[in-house]
């Protein structure tokens, strides 16, 4: 599933690239620090092995981090400065070529609040005060969660989530949607302390890969038939 997808998080962190390039805001407000994303980075299987296996399993699971890890490495890009403060918030807005991007984070009890808003057109696409993603992060970046929305709709597209346990294992939840809100897919990726962790991912309600990695970086994988749930293939790599 995830070869055959173009990630949605990708296509995103894109548009929000090319809107970023002309323009950034600077801080107001003595004492004000401006926050910082800190959405979580997988791992996957650790192993040499792992990453030269040329098995589905292996580079499923290596596919699904790189996927996670896209929400903190594109949006980075965002925070050169620190954006304009004003009481609880803090807003950066970047403009180019008639599309005009404004992010705003305002802190809450345990964290904060984000959302990211397109007016103007790029691609062919005119937004109109269009609202592409809102989420929650807590201020040590360990639990938090994103919702991306279809264009000039509150339909979700995607949301990702992440927590953290005591122990400092991770485990990370992607929901993808239909234009009609219908779910379509759903990934389970867990990255424990230990180096082990294990990614399901359902189609349709239908579970369809289930990979497992130890400490070491082996691991195995099995692969199921969407239309009957019964084993199609399965394998290892060590």
């Amino acid at each position: 599933m995830l070869r055959n997808r173009k990630s949605l998080i990708l296509v995103l962190v894109s548009g929000f690239l090319i809107a970023g390039c002309s323009s950034k805001s600077s801080t107001t407000g003595p004492g004000s620090t401006a926050p910082q994303l800190k959405a979580p980075q997988f791992k996957g299987p650790s192993s040499t092995s792992a990453s030269a296996d040329t098995s589905a399993g292996a580079q499923m699971a290596l596919a699904a981090a790189a996927e996670f890890n896209a929400l903190s490495s594109g949006f980075m890009a965002y925070y050169v400065g620190s954006g304009t403060h004003a009481g609880n918030s803090w807003t950066w807005t970047y403009s180019d070529s008639g599309l005009v991007a404004t992010w705003t984070a305002t802190t809450s009890s345990n964290g904060y609040n984000w959302s990211l808003v397109f007016n103007g057109t790029s691609g062919g696409t005119t937004y109109n005060n269009s609202t592409l993603l809102s989420g929650t992060e807590s201020t040590d970046g360990k639990s938090g969660n994103w919702t991306f929305y279809y264009p000039n709709s509150t339909t979700p597209e995607a949301v990702a989530n992440w927590s953290t346990d005591g122990s400092g294992n991770l485990t990370g939840t992607i929901l993808e949607y239909n234009t009609s809100g219908t779910l379509t897919a759903k990934w389970v990726f867990t990255d424990n302390v230990d180096k082990s962790g294990e990614l399901v991912i359902y189609t349709d309600n239908v579970l369809t890969w289930d990979v497992k990695w130890n400490s070491n970086g082996s691991g195995t994988w099995v692969a199921y038939d969407p239309s009957t749930g019964g084993e199609s293939n399965s394998g290892s790599w060590s």
